[in-house]
């Protein structure tokens, strides 16, 4: 026997799939969503008849009863709220907290020490702080 015959053989083979991948219109994932929405129909049942899988069709779902099927993901949502402040107001920004070093010491303590404060002071306080369990 030749050593090439007991090596295993090497097939290639082509893909002429291109995938998967399907575009919907939006009438279409309508259509869709409320076809799942019928009495006696299964959503496992409308997913396989259409080739989609259920997690697609929940997501199709969720977005269409929020109104936002066939939209692109919004970043901010604004709602519009009632006796809520004039669009026109703004409030002021919150005072800016001067910048400070915390440490904490177990459960029971905590130790504040602002920016300013001598840090050698602070170093000989906290070597001298015995802390009793």
């Amino acid at each position: 026997m030749d050593a090439h015959e007991d090596t295993p053989r090497i097939q290639i083979l082509s893909v002429s799939d291109t995938g998967r991948r399907r575009r919907w219109t939006d009438a279409e994932k309508i259509r869709i969503v409320e076809e799942s929405r019928r009495d006696g129909v299964t959503l496992a049942e409308v997913a396989r008849r259409h080739e989609i899988s259920r997690s697609m069709l929940y997501d199709w779902r969720y977005r269409h009863k929020l109104g936002l099927l066939g939209a692109p993901a919004a970043f901010i949502r604004l709602v519009p709220m009632d006796g809520g402040p004039r669009p026109d107001v703004v409030p002021p920004l919150p005072e800016p907290q001067p910048p400070a070093m915390t440490i904490d010491l177990g459960d029971r303590y905590r130790i504040t020490i602002p920016a300013g404060f001598d840090m050698e002071t602070a170093a000989r306080l906290l070597n001298g702080l015995v802390v009793g369990r």
